[in-house]
């Protein structure tokens, strides 16, 4: 598993460097000791390879599973914990790490969509502008730990956000799309009507991936001996809603009028 790709054996180029690469990186984000003992809680650490596929968002998932513990979960009740109000805030969080997709110029960010930074009109939500910043905080220090890693550029690529988290302090990051939150809280139908089909599609595949990354964690952290399995009401609550969400959007992009009846 660890040796030359197909790809690799195709080129004949010999690549030997996999398994210390992978140990290197592991070590210097804290997941295993000098001797390569697990650091952490082992079903955190097979929700992360799981996402092989979303390695950056399974990486900085695991980065703020502790904020999402004690903001949730610990000493809360049931009452809280499925409330609607808990559920969006949680979504807020989980987007904010997920969902990366820099808002288009001129158009409402989920950052102002938050009520984060001040606006006309509107005075800032201080308790959601806590959490947001706390998180950005995490996805800083993340970064920082990614970036101290000795290896190539190209490999730091692939373990990091598409959209890097603010440079500074206190700040609460570039502007983020708020396409897939609004979709969600409103429990909106299906697309609006203004909304071309690359949106569409776009949301689709957004919402979608947000789904997929909520059944892993949702599998992975209810497993038994590891405190996070305190999580699985809330992924499951919120991989519930995407289903429907997502049953709506596909009815609505398929169910077209034919074109060619006459």
């Amino acid at each position: 598993m660890t040796g030359p790709t197909l790809g690799d054996f195709c080129n004949e180029e010999e690549k030997t460097d996999y398994l210390a690469l992978s140990q290197h990186v592991i070590q210097g984000l804290g997941y295993v000791d000098e001797n390569m003992k697990l650091d952490m809680d082992h079903n955190v650490i097979s929700m992360v390879c799981e996402m092989n596929d979303f390695l950056p968002e399974g990486i900085h998932l695991r980065a703020i599973l502790e904020q999402l513990y004690f903001r949730f979960c610990y000493n809360k009740t049931k009452a809280f914990k499925e409330s609607d109000s808990t559920q969006n805030d949680l979504l807020a969080v989980l987007l904010h790490v997920i969902d990366r997709v820099p808002a288009k110029e001129g158009d409402e960010s989920i950052q102002e969509l938050l009520r984060l930074t001040p606006s006309e009109g509107k005075t800032v939500n201080e308790d959601a502008l806590a959490m947001w910043l706390e998180t950005e905080e995490l996805l800083m220090d993340q970064k920082e730990k990614i970036d101290a890693l000795n290896i190539d550029d190209s490999e730091k690529a692939k373990i990091s956000l598409c959209v890097p988290p603010a440079s500074e302090h206190g700040h609460v990051g570039p502007p983020l799309d708020k396409g897939v939150y609004e979709m969600i809280i409103t429990k909106q139908k299906g697309f609006r009507e203004d909304e071309d089909l690359d949106r569409r599609n776009d949301l689709k595949r957004r919402i979608f991936k947000l789904g997929h990354i909520c059944q892993i964690a949702h599998n992975n952290l209810q497993q038994p001996h590891g405190k996070y399995d305190a999580l699985e009401v809330h992924f499951r609550r919120l991989f519930n809603n995407i289903k429907y969400s997502v049953a709506d959007m596909m009815s609505q992009l398929t169910d077209q009028s034919d074109l060619t009846e006459v």
